[in-house]
Formats: C-alpha cells, structure tokens, sequence
C-alpha cells in the first residue's frame, strides 16, 4: 500500500515539525510502537472484507461498534459515537478525539468511511468495499493508534463516518453539528480509495471481463488514458505522486504549510490552491 505511507509521512510532518500544530516535543510511553504496522492494516482489510456487505444502511452500527471497542485500546484517545437519525433509524459515527493543549476548540479532522458502494447488490453481487473504503478506514486506525497520547495543539479527531455513499449522510451530520457547536476547523484531510494499482494488460482485461463489448471497451480505453491524462492535469507522470490542492482561498495557508513540509523531502508533490469549490 504505497500511497497509504504518505499519509503517515504527513501525519509526521504536522505534528514532529509543524510548529502551527505541535504544543510540545513529543513523548514516547510505552503504550504503543510509533512504527506503522503493515500487518495491522491487512488484517483490517480482511476483517472488513469477511463481512460481505458494508453497504449504505447495512451493518453499519455493527461495524461502529467494533471501530469503537478497537479505538478503546488505545490510552490517550477519547472515543465516543456520534449520533444520527434518518428516518426513524439512528446511526453512528465513531470520533476518536486528542484534545488540543492550548486551544481545545479547534480541531483538524482527518476522516474516513466505512461504508460501501451498493452497486453491485442490485446485480446479486457483494459490496465488500476492501479498497472503497476499507483502505481509508485501516491507514486511519492506523494513525490513531500511532499518535494516541501525543501532545497537540490544536485538538485532533480522527472520524470514521456511517453511509456515506449514499448522499454523504454521515459526515452531512457531523459536519451540521460541528457548526451548530461553533466549533473552529483548522483542517481536514480525507482518506478514500488509497489502495488500489493496477499495471498489468491481463489485470485490466480481467477486470473488464463481464462489462459488455463495448463496455469492456470503454472501460480499458479510461484505464489506458489515466495515466497521460493526469499528467497533464498535474504534470506528474506516476499517479502515486502527491497532488496537493486547496480546494478554496481560506484553505491556502494550510496548504503552504504542509507544501512547505513536503517539497523537500524525496517525493513528488505538486501544489495547486484552487476557487472556491462547490
């Protein structure tokens, strides 16, 4: 999972170099190692995966749940589920929350769901979801494994939301009771779909296997055209690089400061601080 350490890399520069962010130097009890546990992350795979389905409304308080107890392990981390209705059905998001030490009210927000994309139920299928978005989910437990009990300024949340491939309920939620708490959001950084690389002609032609002939086609035509497509989007060659977009003006300073983190160490990012974005 190659993009998924950029993450971690990110993770590192904020809070062992970013002045803005961390309060104090950082300690290093006993309860955890600060290494990133591959074998963690697959096994999260896997464990979501055996579920069959995670898709929207389904098995979504039950997976919750077993975020909840996992994220509970872990001192330093105050963990709550965060309530919703739709309906008369009450779902959860799960916040696992380091409170900042000198300014607890603003918060960076890095957040992952957890359901999956029912598209394929209608044709009798699974929607097991491993790469959208059970790699987000791993790499995120991950992270807050790794930083529980580190000193922060401001407060961090790390957000698992419920059904969010079906009209983003989930996060729509949080984020309209975020704002009725007048809370301050000094940044989020989203993780979805990190995944998945395919190189191989046979892998792709497997993969459009089933689509119809000129859906096969079309869908090996998109795969072929990705990667000089995006560079000329971005100008980077290997679609693995990092692409670091402000999506609105007031995001700008925030960008600049991890771009600032990022541009010279030995990865390829490219900074790009857009409109305002709808």
């Amino acid at each position: 999972m190659r993009i998924s350490a950029w993450f971690f890399v990110f993770l590192w520069l904020l809070f062992h170099k970013g002045p803005a962010f961390a309060s104090e130097p950082i300690q290093s009890p006993e309860k955890t190692s600060l290494e990133i546990s591959e074998k963690s992350i697959i096994a999260t795979l896997q464990e979501m995966e055996a579920r069959g389905n995670r898709a929207t409304w389904e098995k979504q308080n039950e997976v919750a749940d077993d975020l909840y107890r996992r994220l509970k392990t872990h001192r330093g981390l105050d963990v709550s589920f965060h309530r919703y209705s739709v309906g008369k059905q009450i779902y959860k998001n799960v916040v696992a929350r380091i409170t900042g030490t000198k300014d607890p009210g603003a918060v960076l927000i890095f957040c992952a769901h957890y359901d999956s994309h029912p598209a394929g139920l209608a044709a009798g299928g699974r929607a097991p979801g491993t790469d959208d978005n059970a790699t987000g989910v791993a790499v995120l437990l991950e992270g807050a494994r790794i930083l529980a009990g580190t000193p922060v300024n401001p407060s961090v949340e790390f957000v698992f939301f419920s059904n969010e491939e079906q009209d983003h309920k989930g996060s729509k939620a949080y984020v309209k009771d975020l704002a009725a708490q007048g809370r301050i959001i000094k940044g989020v950084v989203n993780i979805d779909t990190i995944g998945y690389t395919q190189s191989s002609w046979s892998g792709l032609v497997q993969e459009a296997q089933g689509k119809g002939s000129l859906g096969k086609w079309l869908y090996l035509a998109k795969q072929i055209l990705k990667k000089p497509v995006y560079y000329v989007q971005t100008g980077f060659k290997n679609p693995n690089e990092i692409l670091l977009v402000g999506g609105r003006p007031a995001s700008a300073p925030f960008v600049e400061r991890i771009y600032s983190g990022l541009k010279g160490a030995d990865v390829g990012i490219k900074k790009d601080i857009g409109p305002q974005c709808g």
